[in-house]
C-alpha cells in the first residue's frame, strides 16, 4: 500500500513538473477512506501436486493492513487437531474453514475489549465464521482475520462483524 501511495505522490509530481496545472492534485486518501489491500497475487496450480495446503501460521501475519492470525478450527465440518499444526493439507477444490478470529487485545481499543471477550462467551458457535477457499494442487493458503476498525461499535461486536476472514497469501507448496 505504502508503494502505491508513493509511486503515485512520484507520477503526479512527474505530471506536475511536465506541464502547468490549474488544480492542485487530489489529496492521498485517509487511512479511513483507504482502498483495502489488494488480494494476493494467484499463485498456479501444480499439477503434478495432489494436494493444497491451508494455514494460519504463514510466518508474521501483516498487522499493517489489519490483518491478524486466526484459529482454523473445522475444514469441511471435520474438526482440526487440538494440538495446532503449521499446515493442514486438503484435497483441492472448494474447501469451507471454520475460524475464529486471534486479534491480540493490544490492536484494539479499550472500549471494544470487554465486549469481544462477552460477545465470544455469549456467543459460542456465532463467534466463529466461514471461509470458502478454492484449493489449487501444490499451493499452500495463507488466513488471517481482517479487523474492520469502522465496525468496532457495540452493535457490531454483538454481531461479530468487526472482523472477517481472509486469505492474505498464497504460494507454490509442492504436494504428493
Amino acid at each position: 500500500m505504502k508503494r502505491i501511495a508513493v509511486l503515485s505522490v512520484l507520477f503526479l509530481a512527474t505530471a506536475a513538473s511536465a506541464s502547468p496545472q490549474t488544480n492542485p492534485p487530489p489529496a492521498p486518501p485517509s487511512a479511513a477512506q483507504a482502498a483495502p489491500a489488494p488480494s494476493p497475487p494467484v499463485v498456479p496450480a501444480d499439477p503434478a501436486s495432489v494436494c493444497g495446503y491451508v494455514t494460519n501460521e504463514q510466518g508474521e501475519t501483516p498487522a499493517s493492513q489489519d490483518i491478524f492470525p486466526v484459529d482454523i478450527t473445522q475444514i469441511d465440518g471435520k474438526s482440526t487437531p487440538l494440538q495446532p499444526e503449521n499446515r493442514y493439507r486438503t484435497k483441492p477444490g472448494t474447501r469451507v474453514l471454520t475460524v475464529s478470529d486471534a486479534i491480540p487485545p493490544h490492536y484494539l481499543p479499550a472500549s471494544a475489549i470487554a465486549q469481544i471477550a462477552k460477545m465470544k462467551r455469549l456467543a459460542e458457535q456465532r463467534a466463529y465464521k466461514k471461509l470458502e477457499v478454492e484449493v489449487k494442487p501444490g499451493v499452500i493458503y495463507a488466513v488471517g482475520a481482517r479487523l474492520l476498525r469502522d465496525k468496532l461499535d457495540v452493535d457490531s461486536i454483538h454481531d461479530n462483524a468487526y472482523w472477517e476472514p481472509v486469505v492474505w497469501d498464497q504460494r507454490a507448496q509442492p504436494c504428493k
